[in-house]
């Protein structure tokens, strides 16, 4: 059987034209290592982060394959066109691009749209054959019933960022794990539905725990869009958990408040930190993009249920609502603060492609330009409906900083002295030096989600409404 040389690529985002390069990563991505793990074996694999490494498009490789998000389509035209110029193959896929796939198609030779386990031998296959098709999409979604362990290996651990010891004795950097996809809500803004469907599915726990015990020791990041949409299943997977004695972060819905049992067996099985996706405390801005489920919730009531299991959170708000005015922005700075909330994540309400939120902007003639490179939940890519692009782009950035202002942050830990006293305070710790992370990349005007430790970043990346889509 003939062998072949696959690079796979993950690009980085272009800031004023120019990649975004990272010092350290925070996360290696899991997309590009599960991926190796789906390849045959008669293809040697190279993985390359664009926002670490330098892409070398001389080198001798047969095919070049390309993940993106949206915010990153940009860069990855960027490099398909620099490689199909040395006559290398491109395939490209990924949530972003299969968001603007009839942007994409013309600098690739092959698109994948969706789901890559139920056609991507095929895709191989059909290179291997010179048959290559411009574009695959498989007719259902996966089962994740045999799921093969992502090649970590491949990777150079060394460019990640390695948790402190107060989190982790594993010389290992955070490892990304997956147990299930899809999500049961349909929230207007949000693109996981789009791409994994509404109706959840689930991995044998047997197989997830098989997985963790590769990395002994190692911090993971459950990166399920709610490792607890099916209770029952979340306390078997946290009570088969417990032993391995691992600690972890993960995306959980406020419901989740709501059964003490589930939070504590999380708390057991090593959950320190819990990222919520609260979006806003007014309900009309929830009612407004379907977000219902946290319509009436009393957040402060939410908070006290995970802290007094142990576990910290990473509070998720969105500003640019059409219901937001300036007032309404600040007030969510207010009652973060006023709530003590440990961490915060702050967006720009964002049209990404696809999902009901950018239909509907799309339909009103409110978006303001398709350069996606600017999709970043930083930027006003649209008008909205009670200030200017510009003025919801300040608000934002001094919303955040106001946050994480050193007497803000000061007053947000004041509570620290009544943290349950029957649980360690890894969790504060966590958000402690998540604190110093956040106001370190928000004064670089970067978002603290952009991957990892900024080498350089230029306070000048602005949107430019006239922009066009990217060519």
């Amino acid at each position: 059987m003939k062998s072949y040389r696959l690079q796979l690529i993950k690009p980085a985002q272009l800031v004023n034209g120019k990649p975004l390069k990272l010092e350290k990563a925070l996360t290696p991505t899991r997309a590009l290592p599960y991926l190796a793990a789906l390849t045959p074996g008669n293809f040697d694999i190279l993985i390359t982060d664009d926002s670490l490494d330098e892409i070398d498009y001389d080198a001798k490789v047969d095919l070049v394959g390309i993940t993106t998000l949206i915010s990153q389509v940009p860069r990855a035209i960027q490099i398909a066109d620099q490689f199909r110029s040395r006559g290398v193959k491109v395939i490209m896929g990924g949530v972003g691009a299969s968001a603007v796939p009839d942007l994409v198609l013309p600098h690739v030779d092959c698109l994948v749209i969706g789901e890559a386990e139920n056609v991507w031998d095929g895709v191989l296959a059909d290179f291997a054959a010179g048959r290559l098709q411009h574009r695959y999409q498989a007719a259902a979604f996966c089962s994740m019933d045999n799921l093969p362990v992502s090649r970590f290996d491949l990777l150079k651990t060394s460019a990640f960022v390695r948790p402190g010891r107060a989190i982790s004795k594993s010389a290992l950097p955070r490892i990304p794990i997956e147990t299930s996809r899809g999500c049961p809500h349909g929230c207007a803004f949000c693109s996981v539905t789009q791409y994994f469907g509404r109706t959840m599915r689930f991995r044998p726990i047997e197989h997830v725990i098989a997985e963790m015990r590769h990395y002994p020791g190692a911090y993971f990041f459950l990166v399920d869009d709610n490792v607890a949409a099916d209770r029952p299943r979340a306390k078997e997977l946290f009570r088969a958990m417990i032993p391995l004695k691992n600690r972890w972060i993960g995306q959980f819905s406020s419901l989740a408040a709501a059964d003490p049992e589930l939070l504590d067996l999380a708390r057991q099985s090593g959950c320190i930190n819990a990222f919520v996706g609260v979006e806003s405390f007014h309900a009309d801005s929830l009612n407004s993009v379907g977000k219902r489920h946290n319509v009436g919730k009393d957040f402060g009531k939410m908070l006290a249920a995970f802290r007094s299991a142990g576990i910290d959170l990473n509070v998720s708000l969105i500003v640019g609502f059409d219901t937001d005015t300036p007032q309404t922005i600040r007030e969510t700075t207010d009652i973060a603060i006023a709530l003590k909330v440990h961490l915060m994540t702050l967006f720009i309400l964002t049209p990404i492609p696809g999902t009901q939120l950018h239909a509907q902007l799309d339909q009103e003639g409110r978006i303001l330009h398709r350069d996606y490179s600017l999709y970043d939940g930083t930027h006003a890519v649209f008008r909205p409906r009670n200030m200017d692009a510009a003025e919801l782009e300040t608000l934002y950035w001094e919303s955040f900083a106001r946050f994480y202002s050193i007497g803000n942050i000061a007053r947000r830990f004041s509570n620290v002295v009544r943290w349950p006293l029957n649980h360690p305070v890894t969790p504060v710790i966590y958000t402690g030096m998540g604190n110093r992370f956040y106001r370190k990349t928000i004064q670089q005007r970067m978002h603290p989600l952009c991957g990892g430790s900024v080498v350089r970043a230029p306070l000048a990346h602005k949107a430019n409404p006239q922009a066009g889509i990217p060519r």
